[in-house]
């Protein structure tokens, strides 16, 4: 019997780990109840910013849920749904044992310590000031350094993807693909979206920090939805997926 295409392996089993994690109503409600959390963050800090310099109010409301600042409110809470992640895709290790989840456990331990460190603003503005980059098509040595510090994460982290790759087993696709695509969502807001805010003119600014900060909240967000998902139904899933169960 020919063996499924790699494609075709993987939505089978995106479809078989979806199917599983949307027919719980416990992981729907928690998803549902996160993502109304951090919408709600999102909202507030967007209106309270028409009010901001006429009442005192809105100026405390849209500082605490300031998208961009340090340890305020939304920061705060997307660094407890990164932790979140991580600490049960290290359960569901556990259970498992399989390299896919461990490659989640370091990327997802690696954007919490990034978001609640600085790592990248940190590490960007030493690597520009060490190397004298110039400014060059409206990015200075900050910006450049920034990229250099995703650069460097980046290769640790795909060491780890590339290791977790070639000792990959059934049932790995299905779990990647929905973490890539809400890494993309992540990357995308926070290097591209970061790196146009810097380039934007003053009027499009305000807009490009909440697509910057918001989209990645939510990318953390339904990457949290999934990892309580699989959390609670990794032995489940795996066993649905396996050569046994396909042949069976």
């Amino acid at each position: 019997m020919t063996q499924p295409s790699l494609v075709a392996r993987g939505k089978r089993e995106v479809f078989t780990l979806m199917g599983l994690i949307l027919h719980d109503a416990v992981v729907v409600r928690m998803f549902l109840t996160l993502l109304a959390a951090t919408m709600v963050m999102i909202v507030l800090y967007v209106i309270a910013g028409i009010w901001d310099g006429e009442y005192a109010l809105a100026h405390v409301i849209r500082h605490n849920f300031d998208l961009g600042l340090d340890d305020v409110f939304a920061e705060n809470f997307n660094h407890g749904l990164s932790f979140l992640v991580a600490v049960l895709m290290l359960l569901s290790f556990f259970e498992i044992r399989s390299r896919a989840l461990m490659f989640l456990v370091v990327l997802y331990s690696f954007i919490w310590f990034d978001d609640s460190s600085q790592y990248h603003e940190r590490a960007g503005g030493k690597i520009g000031a060490a190397l004298h980059i110039p400014v060059s098509h409206g990015l200075g040595p900050q910006e450049y350094g920034e990229l250099l510090a995703w650069v460097i994460a980046g290769l640790c982290v795909g060491a780890v993807f590339l290791w977790a790759w070639f000792g990959r087993r059934p049932g790995d696709l299905g779990v990647l693909l929905p973490f890539f695509m809400c890494f993309v969502l992540l990357v995308i807001c926070a290097v591209v979206v970061d790196m146009l805010h810097a380039v934007l003119p003053a009027g499009f600014s305000e807009l490009a920090g909440v697509v910057e900060d918001g989209g990645e909240m939510l990318a953390i967000t339904a990457s949290a939805g999934l990892a309580i998902g699989l959390s609670r139904h990794a032995r489940e899933y795996y066993r649905a997926v396996s050569p046994a169960a396909a042949e069976g």
